[in-house]
């Protein structure tokens, strides 16, 4: 694990549904450093919506749930 906390990562739209207004901090297969350095870079936003297998972000960024690697909630 790389992000501290309970991972809440769904694993389909319904169970991201249940996310919406939630504050979370999640993190992305992309946003690994895999050089060997153990570098990575999660980033934080509030769950807007969720339109398919997307979620929206407030900030109108969006992401698959399957790209997601780690999900949890900032309180």
């Amino acid at each position: 694990m790389y992000l501290d906390g309970k991972n809440i990562k769904p694993n389909n739209n319904k169970k991201a549904k249940e996310l919406i207004g939630k504050k979370v901090k999640y993190l992305c297969e992309c946003d690994i450093d895999k050089t060997g350095r153990g570098y990575f870079f999660p980033r934080s936003n509030t769950i807007a919506d969720v339109v398919g297998r997307q979620i929206i972000f407030n900030n109108c960024d969006s992401i698959y749930i399957r790209d997601l690697k780690e999900m949890i909630v900032v309180e």
